[in-house]
């Protein structure tokens, strides 16, 4: 875990580095997309659906909490995909999250949308997410903004043309105005101080603002554990939230995925 840590974005980046240097996303099986294979899109499963939509994320562990619960990767994907997830989101970081690819390549078989949440700030990252079958891909604002790796704009290229989806994420409303001006497919706020992943100032309501004009579907990330704190997301104009910790820890993820089910 990462105890004692305030510049926490800022070393996982470079255990991200060192993750790709040493071929770990490189190993990864599959052959780069072509377009024989369409992959589910998270942007339609954020429009779309009856029920307000919520992305399920299978996160085994954090490097604030360690092991999140006793659930193997591969239940939690059937409890989702029983429980009415909209998309998936799969963390492949494998030393604080204990991700895997491989889990991605699981996720991928549920027909469901997937999203790739790594640290994503090498081209080899993005290839191996189209070759495990992901649907979208996850950039983060900050490492871009403050400087800890380069090509934000070429690494949504790049994937655009592997035929991924990007969700470009920002925790405070300066990385979303940046956010604006990318050509990312979805946006996302992030309640966590990336840097501490610690609460940070929720400004839902004025970054959902900034969203809703531009017109993308807008994402709520982080810290959300009850059906009501779902509805004040619908209500402030998401298109989704993304849950991740409050499932994987639930006795039955299934159960409190389903609890958390509201209209659009």
């Amino acid at each position: 875990m990462l105890s004692g840590v305030e510049d926490r974005l800022s070393l996982l980046v470079r255990n991200a580095r060192e993750l790709v240097d040493s071929g770990f996303y490189h190993g990864s099986v599959g052959k780069m997309r072509t377009g024989a294979f369409d992959p589910p899109s998270l942007v339609d499963a954020l429009r779309g659906g009856v029920y307000f939509p919520v992305v399920a994320e299978v996160k085994l562990a954090s490097p604030t909490a360690g092991r999140l619960g006793a659930h193997l990767a591969e239940e939690l994907i059937d409890d989702y995909r029983r429980g009415g997830a909209a998309a998936l989101s799969v963390l492949t970081e494998p030393r604080y999250f204990l991700g895997s690819l491989s889990y991605l390549r699981l996720a991928s078989r549920t027909g469901l949308p997937v999203l790739m949440k790594d640290f994503v700030v090498d081209v080899e990252q993005v290839e191996a997410a189209a070759r495990s079958g992901a649907s979208a891909v996850l950039l983060i604002e900050g490492v871009f903004h403050r400087g800890l790796a380069e090509g934000r704009d070429s690494l949504i290229e790049r994937a655009h043309r592997c035929g991924l989806e990007v969700v470009l994420e920002a925790s405070d409303l300066q990385e979303l105005e940046l956010a604006l001006g990318s050509q990312a497919d979805v946006l996302a706020y992030n309640r966590r101080d990336l840097r501490t992943f610690r609460a940070g100032t929720d400004l839902s309501g004025e970054a959902l603002q900034l969203m809703g004009e531009d017109g993308r579907p807008a994402l709520v990330m982080s810290m959300m554990d009850s059906v009501k704190d779902v509805r004040r997301a619908r209500d402030l104009g998401a298109s989704g939230v993304l849950i991740g910790s409050a499932l994987s820890r639930s006795s039955s993820p299934r159960d409190k995925l389903m609890s958390l089910r509201v209209a659009r």
